[in-house]
């Protein structure tokens, strides 16, 4: 299995909302559920009421959303990406959809 490559900003702005704590969490859950995952520390959109935003790329190289995440919401996230073959797939509560959308 290919490795999922997850983005989580890593900005002023998102990591005064706690990005750094989220790709912590991330990755701790991604390890303890045996998925992997390539965690990529991106920028902002500039969606500063969605941050920490995180970005899930599908196999055909959309991302689609998840966000304001907290570090509680790790866990659900991989889970979800370990059960799901498509990001768009993933029905979480955070879900905002294709990124490129919004």
């Amino acid at each position: 299995m290919t490795a999922i490559r997850v983005y989580v900003p890593r900005d002023a702005a998102a990591v005064a909302c706690g990005a750094n704590e989220v790709a912590a969490a991330l990755t701790i859950a991604a390890i303890k559920q045996q998925v992997e995952i390539t965690l990529v520390r991106n920028g902002s959109r500039g969606m500063l009421w969605l941050e920490p935003l995180i970005e899930i790329e599908d196999a055909s190289g959309a991302r689609y959303g998840f966000g304001p995440a907290e570090p509680e919401d790790a866990g659900a996230l991989i889970k979800a990406l370990a059960t799901k073959t498509a990001a768009k797939d993933i029905k979480h509560k955070l879900a905002v959809g294709l990124v490129e959308d919004i």
